[in-house]
């Protein structure tokens, strides 16, 4: 299954790892890049709307591997 993660820089403060919670699994990589560019551009804009500097921005999909997976 794969969960979607996201690292925002801000200018003047540590880059931070974002994901999903709950964590909400994909089934797919395809599925789960597809929900991670849609999260990471509204978190962009949600720090922007607050007044920060995004200095980059980076998101992808990690692969776990579930118990019950053979």
């Amino acid at each position: 299954m794969w969960k979607v993660l996201v690292v925002i820089c801000t200018l003047g403060n540590p880059c931070t790892l974002f994901e999903e919670d709950p964590i909400k699994w994909y089934k797919t990589e395809a599925e789960c890049m597809e929900m991670a560019d849609v999260k990471a551009m509204n978190m962009v804009q949600t720090f922007k709307d607050y007044g920060y500097y995004i200095d980059s921005e980076a998101h992808s999909c990690l692969y776990v591997a579930q118990n019950n997976e053979a």
